[in-house]
């Protein structure tokens, strides 16, 4: 699956689909320059907290950013 895809089906917070634009594009965008999914969770967590003042368990978001990592990884 792509990057993008498995990204895009996930729904953190319950709000629906369509609902986290600007949040997965800084996440996308993360994926470029992080360097371990202990980083990108850091990444993540911080950018739910700030626009939506809650995130997802770090666990979920830490599961999450390995399955990114690993798919960006295999693509070229």
């Amino acid at each position: 699956m792509r990057t993008e895809n498995i990204l895009l089906s996930w729904d953190p917070l319950g709000y629906g689909p369509g609902s986290y634009g600007p949040e997965f594009d800084e996440v996308m965008m993360a994926l470029t320059y992080v360097e371990s999914a202990e980083q990108l969770t850091e990444v993540i967590h911080r950018t739910f907290l700030e626009a939506f003042d809650e995130c997802p368990p770090e666990q979920e978001i830490f599961k999450m950013a390995q399955r990114l990592l690993a798919s960006s990884s295999c693509q070229l």
